[in-house]
């Protein structure tokens, strides 16, 4: 392989990657790899450099629309599967207070018995 060539290479597909994706996230998707025993079909997401390296190298190519969106589908799923198994590990709970009850200082603090009854009559 030439050096030259490769780093051309890299940095034609580096710029039209930079072109193409101005929310500089880019998404590729694995191909079969029998040196590095990849797995094909894997969809990930990128910077333009990363991506252009991958691509370069014949690792993964540009992923298509369908793809890239059941990736965010399944991250998504994966995020609030995660959020609920979190919540229930710590036991969070949220409590809702009507604020028509009052201040704060009048629902915490305890009255005594002289209190209460000095207020009532």
């Amino acid at each position: 392989m030439d050096i030259v060539s490769y780093y051309g290479d890299l940095a034609k597909i580096e710029a039209d990657l930079k072109d193409k994706f101005k929310d500089r996230v880019v998404y590729v998707t694995s191909l079969f790899h029998r040196e590095r025993n990849s797995t094909a079909g894997a969809v990930l997401s990128a910077t333009p450099h990363n991506a252009a390296r991958v691509i370069t190298d014949g690792t993964h190519r540009l992923s298509t629309k369908e793809e890239i969106e059941d990736f965010l589908q399944h991250q998504q799923e994966e995020l609030e599967r995660s959020t609920i198994s979190e919540q229930a590990k710590k036991k969070q709970y949220i409590v809702v207070v009507d604020q028509k009850v009052g201040s704060a200082a009048e629902v915490f603090e305890p009255r005594t018995i002289r209190q209460q009854t000095s207020s009532s009559e």
